[in-house]
């Protein structure tokens, strides 16, 4: 009998399964219904990522809001493209297409972001490389909120830099919908969603299938998705369950080191996690979740036509996988396995009172990795069970915070201000304090000031990693920071205009550094690092989204500067921030009917260095621009559309030696079925 795991692991199964829903779609009768609905304005939009769930715009801190309806006809295929292009924040890919991506919020690194879904934290102690390997899919997405800025003193550690909260959709009908893509280099995309609500209760399912057979060698990818959510509605509240399952393989050509080109990853990550609340006199919301990562990583490729196993060592026709000594090669014995446990469970309480809202609770957390590469080693070995390989080190640890907020509100006026009192079973307690103030000058101009504190703990990675061009510092010390901000926002008809000024004084950051281009790469703690930065934003968003010929405009512009404390080192993460980000977004309609044209524009100039593999110099990152377009017809209850991803053929790299795609060509066919279960 074939098991669901088993049918899960085969990479090929969801393909006939999408076919045979897609055909039904598009054969079904003309009770297609596309909805219009009329958007909420951005003011009004409730933030449940800043402590008590406020509208935007009561927040005294800088939050960005992406919602379903910026995203209907937006050229993207990822969450990747969505957070660069629509959130404005540096996304460096070192695959394209939601392969594989570093998120850097206010020039944090990518171990510095918190990752959340439904409020529920998704990082990996693994590595940061891992926040964005998440079952999402961009038809899954109903809200985006993306708080700039620490949020340590509400979520704990990992909100060092900022953080990520997805809502997922929850439809109010019984719902199909397909949504297939193919273009050049083998491109195709299937996305099959389905929703059937009962009374209370509604489910959601979404089958997703994405590969390309790559732009240039080895960048392959093959990636499926389930996510099934189930939502249950009392009276005064929501119980929520929420399971998703990714499993990507990917060609990752000199990702990690243009050394060894023929590098490869396949991850498997799964995610079930049950979520409660009620909203009473003492609101409370209560979750828990269990969050897996499988992770293979292979310096040389193993697979017909690439290295394969004979022996004990790999071979690609004449060619020995291995790495050079004197007088000959060291063979290489194999791939690195990595499995990843993350048990959590938040409690949360608030009450309302006269002098204002207080909210508190207890975030628990238990991390757990086995490897054959990081952690301490054990007494005995286990087997992988995945691929032929053995885990034989392990490494375990608690997290436990405590928070506490309050805020008040009097007319013009309201400040918030909380704490946090984080406990790590190996770095001990760590205390997190913040304030937020605001003022209306008038009803629609705002202007704020906060000052908060953060912590982050060191991943497995940086502290046990060892490879064929890093080398691993166990002593490493937590890392923390203290931010100071002012902004003002500016609320006009169906604009949305911010800005905001920041400085981050950052203490024993932990970063991958070398003196000299022939040494290894070192994790350490640098000393300090001050960081000054300014973000401006507008939007726009029409209230008739069927009549406007503007259906919808934003830009957003970032400035950074970081003190570098020395020239004498190269820096692999915390030097290479964005000194200029420039994002712009447009949807408008053409004056053919039913006819409408996206764009997203991307300027990035980005600080710091690289060693060129080929010259052996040390290159300056050069500027980028990056255009993407897409052309949407809608036909009845069929909508088609024509990407063109980067206009202009430009050759870019996010990092060093990894050249991004020049021109992509993608041809797209969406439709939707609104249904009745029972007459």
């Amino acid at each position: 009998m074939v098991t669901f795991a088993a049918f899960l692991n085969n990479q090929m199964n969801l393909r006939p399964i999408i076919y045979i829903l897609g055909i039904v779609l598009l054969t079904i009768s003309q009770k297609v219904i596309f909805s219009q609905t009329e958007p909420i304005p951005l003011a009004e939009i409730e933030i449940n990522s800043a402590g008590n769930p406020l509208v935007f715009k009561q927040i005294s801190r800088s939050i960005q809001v992406i919602t379903s309806n910026d995203l209907k006809t937006a050229p993207v295929f990822s969450l990747d493209d969505v957070l660069r292009y629509y959130g404005g924040l540096d996304v460096r890919e070192r695959g394209t297409m939601g392969v594989q991506s570093d998120l850097s919020i206010r020039g944090g690194g990518m171990d510095q972001n918190l990752m959340m879904v439904n409020g529920v934290a998704l990082n990996d102690p693994q590595t940061g490389h891992h926040n964005l390997n998440q079952a999402i899919m961009v038809t899954n997405i109903e809200k985006i909120e993306i708080l700039e800025g620490p949020g340590s003193r509400w979520f704990g550690p990992n909100a060092f830099s900022g953080g990520i909260n997805i809502i997922t959709r929850q439809p109010e009908s019984n719902q199909l919908k397909l949504d297939l893509s193919g273009g050049q280099h083998g491109l195709f995309f299937a996305d099959v969603a389905g929703t059937f609500k009962m009374g209370n209760w509604t489910n959601s399912i979404f089958l997703g299938h994405h590969q390309a057979d790559g732009y240039i060698r080895n960048t392959d990818f093959n990636m499926n998705q389930v996510i099934n959510e189930s939502t249950l509605k009392i009276p005064d509240g929501m119980l929520r369950i929420y399971l998703g399952y990714l499993n990507k393989g990917f060609g990752a050509n000199s990702f990690y080191t243009a050394k060894y080109p023929d590098q490869y990853e396949q991850i498997k990550s799964s995610l079930a996690s049950i979520s409660f609340e009620k909203n009473i006199q003492l609101p409370i919301k209560i979750n828990a979740s269990w969050k897996r990562l499988y992770d293979r990583f292979e310096l040389f490729r193993e697979g017909h036509l690439w290295y394969q196993k004979i022996g004990d060592i790999y071979v690609n026709g004449s060619d020995t996988a291995g790495f050079p000594i004197p007088g000959g090669i060291y063979p290489y014995k194999g791939h690195n396995y990595h499995r990843t446990d993350v048990v959590s469970m938040n409690a949360g309480m608030g009450f309302s009172t006269l002098a204002g809202n207080t909210n508190f609770g207890i975030l628990a957390q238990y991390e757990f990795i086995m490897s054959n590469v990081l952690g301490d080693l054990m007494l005995d070995t286990i087997y992988a069970n995945f691929g032929d390989a053995w885990y034989n080190r392990s490494k375990s640890r608690k997290n436990v915070t405590l928070y506490l907020n309050h805020s008040y509100i009097n007319g013009r006026f309201s400040i918030a201000g909380g704490l946090s009192a984080f406990y790590n079973s190996d770095y001990g307690i760590h205390i997190s304090p913040g304030v937020d103030m605001g003022y209306f000058i008038v009803d629609n101009l705002k202007v704020y000031g906060s000052v908060n504190q953060a912590i982050r703990i060191p991943t497995f990675t940086d502290l046990y990693y060892q490879g064929a061009d890093q080398v691993s510092n166990p002593d490493l010390k937590p890392e923390t920071a203290t931010t100071y901000e002012l902004g003002a926002k500016l609320f006009l008809l169906r604009f949305t205009i911010t800005g905001a000024v920041f400085h981050r004084d950052g203490k024993d950051l932990i970063d991958w550094i070398k003196e000299k281009p022939e040494e290894k790469w070192h994790s350490m703690n640098l000393t300090s690092l001050k960081t000054n930065g300014i973000r401006c934003s507008i939007q726009y968003r029409t209230k008739h989204q069927n009549r406007a010929l503007v259906k919808s405009a934003g830009m957003s512009y970032s400035y950074l500067e970081s003190q570098k404390l020395s020239n004498q080192f190269l820096s692999l993460y915390a030097l290479d921030y964005l000194n200029h980000n420039l994002a712009l977004n447009l949807t408008h309609q053409l004056f053919i009917k039913n006819l409408q044209v996206s764009w997203v524009l991307n300027f990035q100039q980005r600080s710091g260095s690289y060693i060129d593999f080929n010259s052996g110099d040390v290159v300056r990152y050069q500027p980028i621009h990056r255009i993407n377009l897409q052309i949407n017809y809608q036909i009845s209850k069929l909508d088609f559309s024509l990407t063109c991803r980067n206009l202009l053929n430009e050759k870019t790299v996010d990092y060093g030696n990894v050249p991004q795609p020049g021109f992509w060509l993608i041809a797209g066919l969406k439709t939707s079925l609104d249904f009745q279960l029972f007459n």
